[in-house]
């Protein structure tokens, strides 16, 4: 080993003896044109000392190394400078003293700024390295650049600085289906006080604190502050669309140094209402400003955070516009260096009607859960309800940590949407599927008689399963079965599906719209889980067993899905039998209502059953409602609507309680709304949804939603 090294040890020390590559020093420049190009690749290079090592001996007079330093790296991130590129230009007295040249500069904002400018050189005495045995001091005639601020940008000057002016466009609004505002730049009315313009301190702390209703301790702080006496001190933001006479008791208040000023601010004028569906917006982190700062953000903007605020924010935002110029000392736009227009960002109109929302929520109350409200006919979502909320405007006033912290720290969870992202056995309302898939796969028909007994022994004595009634109902249809919402039936018919094909329960499930994303626009959304063979083995380590199957056939087990995923199959029952994406977004437009982008549901699949299957399961629907042997029949007497629904309760160990759910649509020959209540806490699905949704469903048919403010 010690052998094989020496020639190349010796190789080199050759190497360092003679100068080898690394070891020698660059040979300065010997020409003007040398000088410049060697001045433009170090810039490029961002080698800011090593270029002011060819600025002449006048230029450093007037500006320190370090300044020079600084100020290459101040306009390189003021002007958002990435890269540059140059071009030596034929000059006018080759050799001479002046040098043309075309730079291009690359930068994140503006584009490539291209500036053809010059150089003014001269040759100076270099001072060279001695030695000991050197009696006089060596020099060497060098080319030196006549450095001006004008080598950055032509338009800047001595006296001058490059500074980016950016100019926000205007932030699109969120809207209902009718054009109500959900979110918008808002006008408000910001009451303050000007030290300067108080004679009275304590008259003005007296009125103020009469009028806006805040502690007196609190505006006599405000009063008495140790800012400039000639600040704006605000002290109340009066909410959007306050009563003209609210605003103007504070402007009758001028002559107490009491100062109302308007300002734009984003404004959610429903308060927690649609909270989830608008989101909000936050002040942007210092981690985002990174990547935010090139687009012309600062520290302090804030951008959409949540919701669609956030998903949908480059649309709403728009694109920001910037004057890149040189200022004068007291601040004036000097010279225009480079600009980009601001892009008004788009307004988005949702399929949500605010009233159905509202009515909604006010029948969620304050359950713990999540209510879906759909039009079946374009499957346009109507209203998403979740419980708890939260208001997003104060996310624009400001929370404080602790504010933040009790909200975050909330075992109900306020920030999750339930709709969309809360996952649970999903009990009855699953059976529907079932049915499907035991008649399509499992060798039962629609006219099959399945008998309901108290309890079921179909896979053996030792696997015996106990109904929820103990009465026998005999012997019932498919469709019966989803009246009387009997287990043994979907046991019976899970098990044919099974014994087919293992995966016929699973495979329908999906084709249900069970396991994935529905595919909503803008809004975050779980896929919950539909399991199969594969899945149980890859996740559970185990064979797959026909228990499984019998124990899915009734929701329960190992499938999970959210409330928007089950109010979605439903809606295919209901009115088409297709499965489609549910609609939230409308049309997207540019400012002035110009048509940008329309949307409508997209088709997933249809559903992979018979006409007949298919009326099969809307007969057991109705049946569930309006037959006497119907598990929710007792909710809906005497209703002014012609419904079909499925209730169910879901057992769910992990979680500690059960679920409950109702799920309807009416009127049943020409369905045009389909609501889903599902409670994270609850006994049973009949009573406790079934009259939230009646309500609602009976509202909404009656016109009783349309004609309110």
């Amino acid at each position: 080993m010690h052998r094989a090294l020496a020639p190349l040890a010796l190789l080199a020390l050759l190497a360092v003896a003679c100068g080898g590559s690394g070891s020698k020093e660059q040979e300065p420049p010997k020409t003007p044109e040398e000088t410049a190009e060697r001045f433009l690749s170090l810039w490029k290079e961002r080698k800011y000392n090593e270029m002011y090592d060819l600025v002449s001996s006048e230029a450093k007079l007037n500006i320190a190394g370090d300044k020079f330093v600084e100020r290459y790296e101040a306009i390189t991130d003021e002007a958002t400078i990435t890269d540059l590129d140059f071009q030596l230009n034929p000059s006018p007295s080759p050799g001479g003293a002046v040098q043309a040249y075309t730079i291009t500069l690359h930068t994140a904002f503006f584009g490539d700024i291209a500036q053809d400018n010059s150089m003014s050189l001269l040759q100076e005495q270099i001072p060279q390295p001695t030695t000991a045995e050197d009696k006089e001091p060596k020099t060497r005639k060098e080319w030196r650049i006549k450095w001006q601020p004008s080598l950055v940008f032509k338009e800047l000057d001595d006296r001058s600085l490059v500074h980016f002016f950016t100019r926000v466009p205007r932030r699109g609004g969120i809207y209902d289906r009718n054009g109500k505002e959900l979110g918008i730049d808002g006008s408000v009315a910001v009451i303050g006080i000007v030290k300067d313009f108080i004679t009275d301190p304590e008259a003005t702390i007296a009125r103020l604190t009469q009028a806006s209703g805040l502690p007196e301790p609190e505006i006599r702080a405000k009063v008495q502050h140790n800012q400039p006496s000639y600040y704006f001190i605000p002290v109340k933001t009066l909410p959007y669309g306050a009563p003209p006479e609210e605003v103007q008791k504070y402007r009758d208040m001028v002559d107490l140094g009491v100062v109302v000023r308007e300002e734009t601010q984003r404004v959610y004028p429903n308060g927690a209402s649609a909270a989830h569906i608008v989101g909000y917006m936050t002040e942007i982190t210092e981690d985002q400003l990174k990547d935010l700062r090139p687009k012309g953000f600062d520290a302090g903007d804030k951008i959409g955070a949540f919701g669609l605020e956030g998903s949908m924010n480059d649309v709403l935002a728009g694109e920001r516009g910037g004057l890149l110029a040189t200022i004068t000392p007291e601040g004036s736009i000097a010279r225009q260096i480079a600009e980009k227009p601001a892009v008004a960002g788009k307004d988005i109109q949702l399929t949500i009607d605010i009233n159905v929302q509202k009515k909604t929520e006010a029948e969620l109350g304050e359950r713990v859960g999540s209510i879906v409200v759909m039009d079946p006919r374009d499957n346009a979502i109507l209203a998403l309800a979740s419980f708890p909320r939260f208001d997003p405007n104060a996310f624009i006033r400001g929370l404080s940590p602790e504010e933040f912290a009790a909200i975050s720290n909330d075992p109900r969870q306020p920030f999750l949407h339930r709709p969309l992202l809360a996952t649970f056995p999903t009990g009855s309302v699953f059976k529907v599927v079932t049915l499907a898939a035991g008649v399509e796969k499992g060798g039962f028909t629609t006219s099959s008689s399945i008998h309901c007994p108290p309890v079921w022994t179909g896979l053996g004595e030792q696997f015996a399963q106990k109904n929820w009634q103990t009465v026998d109902r005999g012997y019932l249809t498919p469709a019966e079965g989803l009246m009387a919402s009997c287990n043994p039936v979907f046991f019976e018919l899970a098990k044919g599906a099974d014994e087919h094909d293992e995966y016929a329960l699973p495979n329908m499930a999906r084709s249900f719209g069970f396991g994935n994303l529905t595919g909503i626009k803008g809004l975050q959304e779980a896929a919950g889980i539909v399991p199969d063979p594969k899945w149980k083995q890859d996740n559970i380590g185990e064979p797959w067993y026909r228990g499984d199957a019998v124990n899915m056939g009734i929701g329960q087990g190992f499938v999970t899905a959210t409330p928007l995923q089950i109010a979605n199959a439903y809606s295919a029952i209901s009115a088409t039998g297709v499965l489609r994406k549910p609609l939230l977004i409308r049309k997207i437009s540019e400012l002035g209502g110009t048509l940008s982008q329309d949307f409508q549901a997209e088709v997933v699949n249809p559903l992979p059953v018979s006409p007949d299957t298919l009326d099969a399961i809307r007969q057991g629907l109705g049946l569930v409602i309006h037959s006497a042997g119907g598990t929710s029949s007792q909710q809906w007497v005497g209703s002014s609507v012609d419904a079909a629904g499925k209730s169910g309760t879901a057992e769910d160990i992990g979680f500690g309680a059960n679920h409950v759910f109702f799920v309807a649509y009416a009127n049943r020959s020409e369905p045009s709304v389909l609501a889903l209540a599902a409670l994270e806490t609850g006994e049973s699905g009949s009573r406790e949804a079934a009259p939230m949704i009646r309500n609602i469903l009976e509202a909404y048919l009656a016109g009783a939603l349309v004609s309110q403010p």
